[in-house]
């Protein structure tokens, strides 16, 4: 379900897990050698010196922001709150949303991305979107930009005709841009400036991934104050540690560690993309940290004398006897066997996967 499973199996590269390439900060560190002082101080309930600084970079303002512990809590959050009888996920999408939803006895309904358009929300995407809010009326739906497998963002536009439409049907949408801040695009992308505009919008964000803290939990609601209020009470209290708040601060100190990482990614992402295209994958365009691909593809397994299932059903297995771990897609609503995701990591890491996975589809072809 997840990636990032270390603990049952020896990994010495573990790309199943799409966190900033380049570790945590040096400011984030440095409160970890000197946490011993926190771990005895009772959290600050309202999270204020975060959020306060939050709201400055993001050009909002404090109350606008709830904090939870990591991005999976806030998730559940607004679950609880809405207890909707119906919400609607896009399909292929991050399963925790489903995992959520099914926990408050909500009917999910998946509407599937087009294979054809290589999973992106376009703008027929969005048309077809549109028609089952208004047949289905779900009180909730998710959707995320970059998507999670795919990495694609979404155009801005399609996301306000969707809001329209929910506005029609009393529909929430929770717009999850996890890991928006490490496209090097979100000044055009993020819809963190129409948060006045729209009552029924939520954007969910997380440090998780942009500052490489998985094991510190720390994510954050965008929202108006009223539903974040209604949020809120949902959750338990001091739910962010001293020590997670004080990451936080720490690392929105350091901006130029977050443009030094877009840089490698794009970078890196666009030739991982193309060794990977040249092995014979079918890789997915996308503008994160992270790219989708699909090993069996008929027409290049017939040029690199692959047979059906070789190569595809079993990389990861294979991958993981050399102790690299990727993520399987195949549990994704829509996706099947050979479909996989790998973290953008450092080029040395990068090279020792690509190699990899060379060598696994050349045995697979003899």
């Amino acid at each position: 379900m997840h990636g990032g499973d270390i603990y049952r199996q020896q990994v010495t590269y573990d790309f199943s897990v799409n966190i900033n390439p380049l570790g945590l900060p040096a400011a984030v560190q440095q409160v970890l050698d000197n946490s011993r002082g926190l771990a005895m101080q009772y959290p600050d309930l309202q999270c204020q010196k975060l959020r306060m600084q939050l709201a400055d970079r993001l050009g909002i303002r404090p109350e606008q922001i709830l904090c939870g512990n990591g991005a999976s809590e806030l998730i559940l959050a607004v679950c609880q709150m809405l207890r909707p009888q119906k919400a609607l996920l896009s399909a292929p999408c991050f399963s925790g949303y489903e995992t959520a939803l099914q926990a408050v006895g909500t009917e999910v309904i998946h509407v599937p991305l087009s294979e054809a358009e290589g999973f992106a929300f376009t703008e027929e995407y969005g048309r077809k979107l549109e028609t089952r809010i208004r047949e289905e009326k779900p009180e909730l739906l998710f959707l995320t930009t970059p998507n999670n497998p795919t990495g694609k963002l979404t155009e801005p536009d399609h996301i306000r005709k969707v809001l329209a439409v929910c506005g029609e049907t009393g529909t929430y949408l929770v717009l999850d841009e996890c890991f928006m801040e490490l496209t090097g695009q979100a000044a055009q992308y993020s819809m963190l400036r129409e948060i006045d505009n729209y009552e029924n919008l939520l954007i969910l964000r997380a440090f998780t991934k942009t500052f490489a803290m998985p094991g510190i939990r720390l994510g954050y609601l965008v929202g108006q104050q009223t539903i974040l209020s209604r949020i809120q009470q949902q959750l338990p209290e001091w739910n962010v540690s001293t020590l997670a708040q004080a990451a936080g601060v720490a690392a929105l100190a350091d901006m130029q560690y977050l443009e030094k990482a877009c840089g490698l990614i794009e970078s890196e992402r666009n030739r991982m993309s193309r060794e990977l295209r040249k092995l014979g994958c079918m890789v997915y365009p996308s503008d994160a940290n992270y790219i989708m691909f699909y090993v069996n593809q008929s027409s290049k397994q017939e040029n690199m004398g692959l047979r059906e299932g070789d190569a595809g059903a079993d990389l990861k297995e294979k991958l993981s006897r050399k102790q690299i771990l990727i993520r399987d897609c195949s549990d994704y609503p829509g996706l099947t066997d050979g479909y996989y995701r790998v973290a953008v990591k450092l080029p040395k890491e990068n090279q020792v996967l690509l190699e990899a996975i060379a060598e696994i589809l050349k045995q697979a072809g003899e």
